[in-house]
């Protein structure tokens, strides 16, 4: 008589158990990959928000540094809340800089026509503060980068000292170069 069970070896397919833990194991290989690639989305897209931030500081920075230099006068407003406001008499024009959350907006008004509008829009979260030091006749301006954690203080991302008038005392002749 014939045995009722067959052999391992004699058997074809699988149990349920192998096919069990062959599709446990399957599936965590494939959440691991597909977060590995999620996150190497957010990073990639984290690398180029820095990026651009970057060239919008440097624009920023070249743009606001060659008004100043060139600038007559500069008066410094601090609003409580529409932010600061940063006014230049530059070639007989008005130009005015107002940084509200993280943007920055540039108007060249001559007389009441507007010359140009330029908006510097940050793609991270930034704080923008611009400082007058009355010693120097400069300007500062402190770019930090918000935190998610409130009890620490926010890094200095970026920092721009500027003089006011340097290029116009340079021309004068009121500095040797």
């Amino acid at each position: 008589m014939k045995s009722l069970t067959r052999s391992r070896t004699a058997r074809r397919g699988f149990t349920l158990r192998e096919l069990s833990i062959a599709i446990a194991l399957g599936s965590s290989v494939m959440m691991v990959a597909v977060g590995l690639v999620h996150h190497a989305f957010d990073w990639s897209t984290l690398a180029r928000h820095r990026r651009l931030d970057d060239q919008t500081f440097f624009q920023l920075s070249r743009q606001l540094r060659n008004d100043l230099h060139i600038a007559n006068q500069a008066e410094l407003d601090s609003g409580d809340t529409a932010g600061q406001s940063l006014r230049l008499s530059v070639n007989g024009n008005e130009v005015v800089y107002t940084l509200m959350d993280r943007t920055v907006t540039r108007n060249e008004r001559s007389g009441d026509d507007v010359v140009r509008n330029e908006v510097y829009r940050f793609k991270r979260p930034r704080t923008l503060v611009l400082t007058r030091l009355e010693t120097d006749n400069q300007i500062q301006l402190d770019v930090k980068t918000i935190t998610p954690f409130a009890e620490s203080e926010t890094p200095l991302w970026r920092s721009l000292r500027m003089s006011i008038g340097l290029r116009l005392r340079h021309q004068n002749g009121d500095i040797a170069s």
